[in-house]
């Protein structure tokens, strides 16, 4: 008997030892996993966001003088109903940090966007536990239930090709913060559909909040989210978290708002969706320089000045003291169009956003082939097998939220940055379904296997410069624009100097002038006037001495000092002008100057 009983303890203390020591094989496996998934994602996201643009375009630097004005405690003009106040106000908090340079500020703003990808990556991650518990049948425990390594791998193939091939790190807007909101506010939303407490209601109405502040977008997807709690919630007469959520939500709506309408003279929730609407589905001459017309589109009341037809000469220096004025607040200069509702003009914006989708789809697309491969074998492995226990929700009310937002943006004007976080969830429906499914092991081996492959082909080919300039050391401050910059500071430009631009297209991809502190007041050509002759305009103003010196005299009274001309596709033979080395850039002074050695 005491051998029995002595052999019955040892095979208890093994028991307990296992017990105790799987807990921590299980912790050990899952968060190697999680490190390695993590540390990939981050280094995709470092490598893109550092070294993946060449230059700053209207919206970056737009945003960029949001920030100085807030910096500035200038709140009439930071209050930009075009630009959200969100994004830059992040900016201009990071800033304090860095050195108050053009380059400390770059520095700046890469570790913000670094920052908010990674948040994003947390938030993805949250809320594919959720949608995973979910469609188990036990959400309410996703803390307890570590994302499966299926999942976890799959989901950071997603996340990394569609935030580093579509969006983009690098950006320096607020897209890259809306998908994060979206995710988090989503995660949120499944919490409440299930467990509608006070706590979860009012997070889903303050991020939600949050998120208008950052874009407008989040307006129309909060309505979706509170459509979907009175859908779920009405049948079983649970009010209580839908008016908290609301509440909530409209205290932030309704303060944004009152700031906004204060600065733009008149009530307003913002002003980007109806000039985005004006823009691409109305077809409203945009950019700048719109002079008014066709008729029933109306006029602005304070356009930009046009001095000179021939060439079309515009001056724009007041009353916006910024980079390039035309871009920071065009509800200012398109004040007074005229929207008009066509169905004819609704149904071509549409199929031209299908247009426009197709590249976006041909940025990634071997992961598009990859997740639509996996589609079809989770429908039709769905078709022949049980599923188990019953999903807690509806899978439609996982992905409504991101079908609505994406249709949104195809009636309006769709560019992949806007729909980064909709492709994220829509892209993982596959293999939430897989990982569901009791399947053989080998189906999901072979998903992931096709996934990480089409994924690794897609970050090498949207990647590849990236790589390469990290490997060179060189980015968007080592030439190009920045360049120029730098040539027009050692010519003793100052900060704050008036200056005129002249070039072949669009002047808002002025590098140049943010970069060395430069105020654009006057400018030749432009999209809206006259796309098809700026090449003719520009030869009319080099080639002819005395219209050339009269569009000087123009710029001379808008109190432009100098004259900067990019990108001109010949050589400049006039006399004045002095050729930016490296460059298709000329300058000429409009008053003497005294030149640094």
């Amino acid at each position: 008997m005491g051998e029995l009983a002595l052999a019955l303890a040892k095979i208890r203390k093994y028991r307990d030892e296992q017990q105790t020591a799987a807990p921590l094989a299980g912790w050990s496996l899952h968060h190697t996993a999680q490190l390695l998934v993590g540390a990939a994602v981050m280094i995709a996201g470092a490598l893109e966001g550092r070294y993946g643009k060449s230059e700053l375009f209207g919206d970056d630097i737009s945003y960029l003088d949001v920030a100085n004005m807030i910096r500035a405690g200038d709140w009439r003009a930071g209050l930009n109903p075009v630009w959200s106040i969100g994004y830059p106000w992040l900016i201009s908090m990071v800033r304090r940090w860095f050195p108050a340079t053009p380059h400390g500020e770059l520095a700046a703003v890469f570790w913000l966007n670094l920052s908010i990808y990674f948040v994003a990556w947390i938030g993805f991650l949250r809320l594919l536990r959720l949608v995973a518990g979910s469609l188990r049948g036990d959400p309410l425990r996703e803390a307890d239930r570590p994302l499966s390594p299926f999942l976890l791998i799959c989901g950071g193939c997603i996340f990394v090709t569609v935030q580093t091939g579509v969006c983009r790190v690098s950006t320096i807007g607020p897209d890259l913060l809306v998908t994060c909101m979206f995710f988090f506010a989503s995660a949120v939303a499944l919490k409440v559909f299930l467990q509608p407490t006070v706590g979860n209601s009012v997070a889903l109405g303050a991020l939600l909040g949050v998120g208008f502040l950052t874009k407008a977008i989040l307006l129309t997807l909060a309505g979706v989210f509170f459509g979907m709690m009175v859908a779920l919630q009405g049948r079983r007469r649970i009010v209580a978290p839908f008016f908290r959520a609301v509440g909530v939500f409209l205290l932030f709506v309704l303060v944004y708002g009152a700031g906004l309408s204060w600065a733009l003279g008149r009530p307003t929730l913002g002003e980007a969706g109806a000039l985005n609407f004006a823009f691409h589905v109305n077809h409203l001459s945009h950019w700048m320089g719109w002079q008014g017309g066709p008729p029933e589109l109306g006029s602005p009341i304070h356009p930009v000045r046009m001095l000179r037809n021939d060439p079309p000469v515009f001056a724009f220096g007041e009353p916006f003291h910024v980079t390039y004025p035309p871009q920071f607040n065009m509800a200012y200069w398109y004040e007074g169009y005229r929207q008009v509702f066509s169905l004819k003009n609704m149904a071509r914006a549409i199929v031209e956003n299908l247009h426009d989708l197709k590249y976006v789809f041909q940025e990634i697309l071997p992961v598009t082939l990859a997740v639509m491969v996996c589609f079809c074998v989770a429908f039709l492995v769905k078709r022949r097998t049980r599923t188990g226990a019953a999903p807690s929700l509806d899978p439609w009310i996982v992905y409504l939220p991101s079908i609505v937002g994406f249709s949104f943006y195809l009636v309006v004007h769709l560019e992949g940055r806007y729909v980064a976080g909709f492709l994220c969830v829509i892209g993982m429906a596959p293999f939430l379904t897989l990982d569901r499914l009791p399947l053989r092991s080998s189906i999901r081996t072979a998903a992931i296997l096709l996934l990480v492959a089409a994924t690794l082909f897609n970050s090498t080919e949207r990647l590849h410069g990236a790589v390469r300039s990290a490997i060179e050391r060189t980015d968007m401050q080592s030439g190009g624009q920045w360049a120029i910059a730098d040539y027009l500071v050692k010519l003793n430009l100052k900060a704050g100097d008036k200056v005129a631009s002249v070039a072949p297209r669009n002047d808002f991809r002025c590098t140049w002038a943010y970069a060395s502190s430069l105020h654009i007041v006057a400018a030749i050509g432009n999209d809206a006037f006259d796309p098809q002759s700026q090449v003719q305009d520009l030869h009319l103003f080099f080639d002819h001495p005395s219209t050339q010196q009269q569009v000087l005299e123009l710029f001379r009274e808008q109190g432009a000092v100098a004259v900067v001309a990019t990108d001109i596709p010949f050589e400049v033979s006039s006399p004045g002008w002095q050729h930016v080395p490296g460059s298709q850039a000329w300058v000429r002074f409009l008053k003497p100057i005294e030149i640094t050695k």
